[in-house]
């Protein structure tokens, strides 16, 4: 069985000490950071890990820079973060969980909880969260076939929810008209150009302030920006 690997990013050496004679105990690999940069670093040489345990307050940075990251990179948005944090006020636990995190424990903690807390996620095996992407204010359901805006669920015909989800699992990237329409009736003979406009524009009317995010790029197609 593959040994699973975490991340601690913790600028209190005695503490990052603490979970990596834990977690090694618990038979996890484990690396750790202390900063923003150190962090940065890491996933810029695209290390592989299985889990991230996230610290807020460092000493380059918060934390909160660190999750939007992974929750934006395509390589790290489905990698399991848990926040560990003094700042335990309930903004500060609804903003980590809003923004992806996938638990937030408040320090002091019982190391033990955090030992468990960590096993019962790692343990699911194909993370459940595979199926839940989140992408700027967007998070997509695949297995509910649901696409939040802001947390409200959007009212989206099946074809809206196809081109949306799409974008938003593939987010920056430019899609040609011509792979837009094969992709929505793939298995059709005909399709019509200007139904793609037209369900763009429907789109658009119901992303409402965000509708600048699903841009058209002159000459080449359009895509979706996560900001």
């Amino acid at each position: 069985m593959e040994i699973k690997k975490v991340l601690v990013i913790e600028d209190n050496k005695e503490i990052a000490e603490i979970f990596k004679k834990a977690l090694k105990e618990a038979g996890y690999q484990v690396e750790v950071r202390h900063s923003c940069a150190q962090a940065f670093t890491t996933f810029l040489m695209g290390l592989a890990f299985d889990l991230v345990l996230l610290d807020l307050i460092l000493p380059d940075g918060d934390g909160i820079e660190i999750l939007k990251y992974l929750r934006s990179s395509q390589k790290y948005k489905n990698i399991p973060v848990i926040i560990v944090s003094a700042k335990g006020q309930e903004l500060d636990r609804i903003l980590g969980l809003e923004l992806g995190a996938d638990d937030y424990i408040v320090k002091p903690f019982s190391l033990r909880e955090v030992i468990i807390r960590i096993k019962k996620i790692l343990d699911r095996g194909s993370r459940i969260s595979l199926d839940i992407l989140s992408v700027g204010p967007f998070i997509l359901d695949k297995s509910k076939k649901a696409i939040y805006l802001e947390n409200k669920l959007l009212n989206l015909t099946a074809t809206e929810f196809k081109i949306l989800s799409l974008f938003i699992e593939n987010p920056h990237r430019v899609f040609s008209r011509e792979e837009l329409l094969e992709y929505i009736w793939e298995n059709e003979k005909e399709y019509y150009s200007r139904v793609l406009d037209a369900y763009i524009c429907r789109l658009r009317a119901k992303l409402d302030k965000y509708e600048n995010l699903l841009q058209t790029v002159r000459g080449l197609g359009y895509r979706l920006v996560s900001e």
